[in-house]
Formats: C-alpha cells, structure tokens, sequence
C-alpha cells in the first residue's frame, strides 16, 4: 500500500534500537519518539515489545509525513484515515488490536507531556479485543509432513527454513526461542536443547530428536557461516549478526504451505498456527495435559487448556451411556 510503509520497517526500528539516531523521517517526530522509546524502557518493556510498538508509530508516521502532517499538527480526522487505511491491510485482528491499542497509548503519553494536541482517549475511548474470534488454528500430521516435504533443502535458504519449521512443528518452540537459540544450548552427546525462554525467563529443557537434529546438523555443516557468535542463526553475509528477521519470516510458511496443496482458506497459517499443531497433535496421541504444559514452556496449565478447544473428537470420549427410562 502506497500510504503506508511496511517494507523494511522492523529492520530499521531494530537498527534504532541498538545504535540510536534517526528512525522517522521528520526531525521532530524523532526526538519524540527517541523519547518515547527512554519511557517504555523506564516501565520496563521488553525490547521485542517495545519493537512492536515503534514499528505501529513508523507506520503511522509514514502516513502522516505522506499528508504533510506531523505528531504535532495531527487530529482526530488524521487518525481515522489512518486506521481506515490499515483495514485494506492483510493484518489479523489481534494485530489491527495492537495497531490501535499502540497508537493510543502513544498519542495519551504524548498529549500528557504537551507533545500532542490530541490524546489517544479522544480519539479512541475504548479498545474492544476479539477473543470470541481468535479461532485457533491447527494443522494435522500428514499437512505438516507435505508443508515440509516440499522445502528444497538443497539449497541454504532450504536449508535454514526447514530448521526453522523443524524447530516449531517437532518442539514447539516459539519463534522468538528459535532465532534466540545458541549453540551452547545444544547438548549433543545428551541429545536435549537446555534454554531460557524468551517470553517467560524459565528454563525449557527438551529432547533433541533425529527430525531436528539431522536438520541441524546439516545446517550448521553446510550452511552456518564459521565464526565466533554463538547464536545458531546468524546472518550469511559478513558483518555476521543474530538473524532476527526470522520472526518476521511468517509469510513462509503460508508459502510452503500452498506449495504443498494445503488448504489455509479460513485458517491461519503462520508461525503460531505450527505451534498450535504441535499441542494439538500432543493432545491426540493422549498426552497429558500437565506435560503438553511443560513441553510448551507455559507457566499456567490454564494456557495449554485453551488448546483443548479445538479437539471436538475429545468430548465423545468423556460421553456417559444414557441408561434407558422405563
């Protein structure tokens, strides 16, 4: 879409967060937003959510800058067309939820510190969350197998994508504990993964099966480029750094998935929907509960229940015979 940048835009926040200086184009919005950027860190945001956020208020800038508009100069009218805008987008509904939730809590926080002449309460007095919509999504055995059977692994982008889907659909890891994976997590004479999960600082110990470790293998052999980082994936072109574009490589798996003649109409098809199968598949093949929990990394057994919503052919098993009534 022409009014709104996307390409490029997490890469370019990430830089700004490691090595400051300019990330939006007007000057002003800048020292705006690098001082949004030294709150968030003062409340104690975690860096992937602070991305998050200043990547919602480039894409409102870039909007605005295209309007000859500025944080300053902007109003409620301004906002509207914005949003009217990201609706043409191919987003999920949580992720129209982030964009609003983000824009006002910025717009409340510039307005506080006279940065604004609106505030986001103005202009967005309530945030309504779709949980009655949020569907889950899950894939079964024989689509995950086609999905994956249709990678070339001939090839070094093959290669590292099918690692990546690996570590997902055999694991169940989150994508950020992938691109987060280092090699001193890898025991290979024990054959586990040991790691700090990204989203919740536990520790997270898993077997290292053959269908991720032959993967691996392969990949740190034939593809990893040898240096001293210990991150597992790394850029494959010097200066080499931690990949942290994989998390937003979702559109890959929709890809291969299409490739594969899957069927995704109505379904969601990115890297969470991988996830979803994987305690799905758990679920059928009568794991508990408790260990699903404890695959998955969650800290509330009440989160892997959420799951069971989406196994209707559990319920028939829990059916008691109706005695007859005479």
């Amino acid at each position: 879409m022409d009014t709104i940048q996307i390409k490029g835009t997490y890469k370019s926040v990430t830089q700004f967060l490691k090595e400051g200086g300019q990330l939006l184009e007007n000057k002003a919005n800048n020292k705006i937003i690098i001082s949004y950027t030294y709150y968030l860190k003062s409340i104690d945001n975690k860096d992937s959510t602070i991305n998050l956020k200043l990547m919602f208020i480039c894409f409102l800038e870039n909007f605005l800058i295209k309007n000859n508009k500025t944080f300053k100069t902007l109003n409620k009218e301004d906002i509207c067309n914005y949003l009217n805008e990201c609706s043409k987008l191919s987003w999920g509904l949580s992720y129209k939820d982030n964009n609003k939730q983000y824009i006002k809590q910025f717009l409340n926080w510039a307005y506080q510190n006279k940065l604004t002449k609106i505030s986001g309460d103005m202009i967005l007095p309530k945030i309504v969350w779709h949980k009655n919509t949020n569907i889950r999504t899950y894939y079964t055995k024989e689509e995950i197998t086609k999905m994956l059977n249709v990678i070339d692994i001939r090839t070094k982008q093959g290669k590292e994508d099918y690692l990546v889907l690996s570590l997902i659909c055999y694991l169940g890891l989150r994508i950020s504990d992938v691109v987060n994976l280092k090699l001193s997590n890898i025991n290979f004479d024990e054959n586990k993964i040991s790691i700090i999960q990204y989203k919740t600082d536990n520790l997270l110990t898993l077997p290292l099966i053959d269908k991720v470790k032959y993967p691996l293998l392969d990949y740190l052999k034939n593809v990893r480029p040898k240096c001293n980082l210990d991150y597992v994936f790394i850029t494959l072109k010097k200066p080499y750094r931690q990949h942290i574009e994989l998390k937003t490589y979702n559109h890959k798996v929709k890809n291969y998935l299409i490739k594969a003649n899957v069927d995704i109409n109505g379904r969601k098809h990115g890297f969470h929907s991988l996830r979803h199968s994987f305690s799905t598949l758990l679920l059928k093949e009568n794991t508990s509960l408790y260990s699903i929990s404890t695959i998955l990394g969650h800290q509330d057994v009440k989160t892997t229940m959420t799951y069971l919503e989406i196994d209707t052919s559990k319920f028939k098993e829990l059916a008691l015979e109706v005695p007859n009534v005479k």
